[in-house]
């Protein structure tokens, strides 16, 4: 397969107009047509229904315009980790992290990688899953850490670390849980393994929190009700691990049964990656 028909065909495929496809790729309309003709003689099939007034693909021509994208969104993360080694001269990593990892975890990750890597460079993005994803699959980010996400994309290799018991946290101290149970307690919402600790610790002691908040967004939120005496909360230890050493938060009680864990999530084409496979390594072996 000519990968400059292939990559005609994508243009078009992708812009929806032999026009449009023509004038990103600096040739002429007819030129375009021409060859994307030749491509399907090559290939013994039709790729678009001429049938139509609108570009359409044929069902051959969708299963290759998808294996065609993943071809092409490989060449650019190759020619952005190209121009960013050559105009950096060392290598460079761009970690992206959702906010419950990145806000607990990061900071302490990168102080120890520093300490053992100071030859490679970084920066960091912090934003919501569905944003890194599509940044680390446009080459935009080399690798993400995220609280756990089923992914399935067969382009992406998917580690999980960290594994850890939930707690329940609060300000005061020695409080009997008859007693906590009477506080509003603050939890992540939406979090299948928060609503699991939760229950868990309720069905365990045969008790029942009279007050729940559950509280979608940022962790630092979440915290800063606690550090206010808004409630408790029950949290991963990972995500409480500062203020317990701080002695801000102490704790009421560890709930084994159930753990949480977090994610490294890159491409496999820079999985073998020297200053990657460091960072990884560093990453599996880290401990609170």
């Amino acid at each position: 397969m000519d990968l400059h028909y292939l990559r005609i065909f994508y243009e078009v495929a992708k812009e929806k107009s032999f026009t449009k496809a023509a004038n990103k790729l600096y040739i002429n309309q007819s030129a375009v047509s021409i060859q994307v003709k030749k491509f399907e003689e090559i290939l013994n099939s039709k790729l678009f229904d001429r049938s139509s007034k609108k570009i359409k693909l044929t069902y051959t021509g969708e299963a290759l315009f998808k294996m065609a994208e993943e071809i092409f969104e490989k060449v650019k993360r190759a020619e952005r980790e190209m121009d960013r080694i050559i105009n950096l001269d060392k290598a460079k990593i761009s970690i992206g992290a959702t906010s419950v990892i990145g806000e607990p975890l990061l900071p302490l990750l990168m102080k120890g990688f520093i300490e053992l890597h100071d030859e490679i460079e970084y920066d960091i993005t912090i934003s919501t899953k569905a944003w890194l994803l599509k940044l680390l699959k446009e080459g935009e980010l080399d690798i993400l850490l995220i609280d756990e996400e089923h992914i399935t994309d067969p382009n992406l290799e998917v580690i999980t670390v960290g594994s850890v018991p939930y707690l329940l946290v609060g300000t005061k101290n020695n409080q009997k849980l008859e007693v906590i149970c009477k506080e509003p307690l603050i939890s992540r919402k939406n979090i299948y393994n928060n609503d699991r600790a939760i229950s868990n610790l309720e069905d365990k002691n045969h008790v029942c929190f009279n007050t729940k908040i559950p509280v979608l967004g940022n962790l630092g939120v979440i915290k800063g009700m606690v550090k206010e005496g808004i409630g408790n909360v029950i949290l991963p230890y990972y995500a409480v691990y500062k203020e317990i050493q701080n002695d801000e938060f102490k704790v009421i009680r560890t709930i084994d049964e159930v753990t949480d864990s977090y994610q490294i999530v890159i491409t496999k084409d820079k999985k073998n990656l020297a200053h990657i496979i460091k960072f990884i390594n560093f990453v599996k072996n880290f401990k609170l």
